[in-house]
């Protein structure tokens, strides 16, 4: 018979990886990232809760990997994770990037980069991205409409997306003029 230890302890790991990583994730996002969305999972979370080793806050449905992330949390974050379960099935690996990348994956052996752009910072965002056009990396964009999407010019932009509040993701690219 396996003990509690060598059940969890892939997931575990696995799980706390994710956490430390993103900062703050819901619930939802957490539970899709693991194959196996049984009640194991669950009773894995609130073990981590228990033991202190995670944090839930029931107000925003949030797992996070401090108090303070729940009352904060970076909402560009949880729209780029929400891309990146959508490449879940052909993941290699994952992880958080600085800005203004928020997450670096490959996925079949591409190397893709989701960027999110905030309102008004368009400029920025081009003058800052411009100078990186020897990287092989696909960009996938965040955007909050398509309207946006058109002050951005940026290279290997691969699509632009915009993403709702329960986690729908919706792509699409800029036609060239």
């Amino acid at each position: 018979m396996k003990t509690r230890d060598e059940i969890y302890h892939g997931e575990a790991e696995a799980l706390l990886r994710i956490i430390t990583s993103y900062h703050a994730l819901t619930y939802e996002q957490v539970i899709a990232t693991f194959p196996r969305k049984d009640e194991s999972l669950k009773i894995l979370i609130k073990s981590l809760i228990k033991q202190g080793r995670i944090y839930y806050d029931p107000s925003s449905n949030l797992l996070c990997d401090k108090a303070e992330a729940a009352q904060s949390p970076d909402r560009e974050m949880i729209a780029a994770y929400w891309v990146l379960l959508d490449f879940k099935k052909a993941l290699v690996y994952h992880t958080s990037g600085d800005f203004p990348v928020k997450i670096h994956f490959f996925s079949n052996d591409e190397a893709y980069e989701i960027i999110a752009a905030s309102p008004e910072q368009e400029v920025l965002l081009n003058h800052v991205l411009a100078q990186t056009k020897d990287t092989e990396a696909n960009r996938l964009v965040i955007v909050s409409s398509k309207e946006q999407a058109m002050k951005i010019q940026i290279p290997n932009v691969v699509a632009f997306c915009t993403v709702d509040f329960d986690g729908h993701v919706s792509y699409y690219q800029k036609k060239e003029r």
